[in-house]
């Protein structure tokens, strides 16, 4: 099912960790939730979440150390401290800290919810830059070693660079998808014909139109199995659309 971000709630309060729980889950989030420290932080471990909500005053969470490891380890990931016993020295503390936002029990759910909507937005955007990023990584990589193939064998090297080509244009476009829909706080696993709807989306369809166009009019002369391919995939993106 399509969901708004993942999120680990930390709380040894059982009443508001499930209440906060299922409130975020009629939003659309998938909730974890864990009920001291130490759990926390084994999910922290073993899985991938955009977000943590805890309680300051809970077994393992000492001096905020719960949230002091999570710095260290999980670097970049938001948290949201709730708390019934609010001090001057655990808020200071959370400035030098990962903390996205700094909340007093009982909470007003409509704050609560702008809080976590901005913070999972945040991090998404942050994750999608981090994957486009190594992405391009790669990509130059392979441009690398495309270099050293092409004296040994011009046609067999044509057909690999345009397989790669074309894996890698494709997994752009999911990335351009996926950063879309963590910028306007969408579900996520949707399908990437909407990438068309995007402001830009006229230009992207125009320029793959005009791809087609080439494609068709050189493969008399370019005998490329790949190149065949790679026309047939982007005419199915067109008539997905």
């Amino acid at each position: 099912m399509d969901n708004y971000g993942r999120i680990l709630i930390a709380d040894d309060d059982q009443t508001f960790l499930n209440a906060t729980a299922d409130l975020l889950r009629r939003e659309h989030y998938e909730c974890v939730t864990v009920g001291e420290a130490t759990s926390a932080k084994a999910a922290l471990n073993t899985e991938a979440f955009d977000l943590l909500i805890t309680d300051l005053e809970m077994p393992g969470n000492a001096d905020l150390q719960l949230v002091k490891d999570l710095a260290s380890e999980n670097g970049g990931l938001p948290v949201i401290i709730l708390t019934g016993y609010p001090s001057v020295r655990s808020a200071v503390a959370c400035i030098e800290l990962p903390v996205a936002a700094y909340l007093t029990k009982p909470v007003s759910f409509d704050i609560l919810g702008e809080k976590v909507g901005s913070a999972v937005k945040r991090y998404r955007t942050y994750r999608m830059m981090q994957s486009t990023e190594s992405r391009l990584q790669a990509v130059r990589a392979e441009v690398a070693q495309m270099k050293d193939m092409v004296p040994n064998g011009a046609g067999s090297s044509i057909d690999v660079f345009l397989a790669l080509t074309l894996r890698n244009v494709m997994g752009s476009l999911t990335d351009l998808e996926q950063l879309g829909r963590a910028l306007s706080h969408q579900p996520v696993q949707s399908h990437p014909c909407q990438l068309f709807n995007c402001p830009r989306g006229a230009q992207m369809r125009n320029a793959i139109m005009e791809t087609i166009k080439v494609l068709e009019s050189t493969k008399g002369t370019f005998k490329s199995k790949t190149l065949g391919d790679l026309r047939r995939q982007l005419e199915l993106l067109l008539q997905v659309n």
